[in-house]
């Protein structure tokens, strides 16, 4: 089976108790089933207390972490592991040992990238994109067992061919100047369009057996469209319908003051008088410069590297639009967070790549609530 592993995913390394926001943090860590038939099996001491911190609920099972410090229990006070230090990194749970690491089996092939959730993924992302050359897959064969096993529910492999060579093109096309344009969305909604079409006149064949092509994202004027830029009002529903929550508090202090602080300066502004927000929010957006001045060419490796690693879940569900939206609202949003960030910290001339990593990885890491939001 191919194996295709995207830079800097090939030379991550964890920084253990130096991660400045440590994935043992902020999340409730899952349990797969392997490893829970493990831990209910262990005796002893560790048996004891891995059976006194397990719990199921709705048929997911999780360590149960405090309401108030939203840790894993078992992240020692020298900010490692202890399961991996009382056994090896096989003894924890599956995406402890994975994460950062996003690894999709597609049946006739695997891809390996980095969420960009965790800070030290996020600094390698930054510095490859600053290099100027672009991210791309290094492929290998192995005969070994593969990653993980596949759980994909289609196989129209030629709408996986296609997705592929959309991808591509789309990835061409921002490279080549495209910038995060509107004209993004204009080939999500036109292929959704044909695929919902195409589904119900073949009552739901798969794509491959249908004589007429799907768009190329060539077919969109890229260069000529209009930036892709978010106002007040749809920031505002965004934030307060599923993004913001005063659990940041303690699951996430840096985000949280992030997001006081934007509740400070947009809450009433946005409701009372939406021009005048729009006007703040622009001039906000804009300071950004000042502090990265490479922004623009960053979000456009930062789009290229969403495509590589969640292009391909569209091959599940079929929702261009939404996949499409979803990369550049959050591109606009961390525009938003990084200028929240820096007018938090006055001092701040340059923002350094530590900085903006970490800004980068505590956005991601609560990003996925927008989803239902949009």
């Amino acid at each position: 089976m191919t194996i295709k592993q995207l830079p800097p995913s090939t030379f991550f390394k964890c920084a253990g108790a130096d991660c400045p926001s440590s994935c043992c943090r902020s999340w409730r860590i899952p349990i797969d089933n392997d490893a829970y038939a493990r831990y209910a099996a262990e005796k002893g001491l560790m048996g004891f207390l891995l059976r006194c911190f397990l719990m199921k609920k709705g048929g997911l099972a999780s360590f149960r972490c405090s309401i108030l410090q939203y840790r894993c229990p078992f992240w020692g006070i020298d900010r490692l592991c202890v399961l991996q230090k009382y056994r090896s990194i096989d003894y924890m749970p599956l995406i402890c040992a994975q994460f950062p690491r996003k690894i999709s089996n597609f049946g006739l092939f695997c891809e390996e990238t980095l969420c960009l959730s965790c800070p030290e993924a996020a600094r390698l992302f930054i510095e490859h994109s600053r290099t100027g050359v672009p991210f791309a897959f290094e492929e290998t064969v192995t005969v070994k067992d593969t990653p993980c096993e596949s759980d994909m529910t289609n196989d129209d492999y030629d709408f996986l061919n296609y997705l592929l060579k959309s991808r591509d093109e789309l990835i061409s096309m921002l490279y080549g100047g495209c910038r995060l344009n509107a004209a993004l969305l204009e080939y999500a909604k036109a292929a959704q369009d044909k695929c919902l079409i195409y589904g119900a006149a073949q009552g739901g064949c798969g794509l491959g057996s249908i004589d007429f092509p799907l768009p190329s994202p060539h077919d969109f004027a890229c260069t000529d469209s209009k930036p892709f830029a978010i106002d007040a009002a749809y920031i505002y529903t965004l934030f307060f319908n599923g993004f913001y929550h005063r659990s940041l508090k303690h699951s996430s202090p840096v985000l949280y003051k992030l997001c006081s602080l934007y509740i400070r300066e947009f809450y009433t502004l946005t409701k009372q008088n939406p021009k005048a927000a729009d006007e703040k929010l622009h001039a906000l957006m804009e300071s950004v410069y000042a502090h990265v001045p490479d922004f623009d060419a960053l979000m456009v490796s930062y789009y290229a590297y969403y495509l590589q690693k969640s292009f391909l879940d569209i091959f599940e569900d079929y929702s261009f639009y939404r996949h499409i939206l979803y990369g550049l609202v959050n591109a606009q949003m961390i525009k938003l967070f990084i200028a929240l960030y820096c007018k938090s910290h006055p001092s701040i001339n340059k923002l350094s790549s530590h900085d903006l990593s970490i800004v980068i990885a505590i956005y991601e890491r609560r990003a996925p609530q927008l989803k239902d939001a949009l």
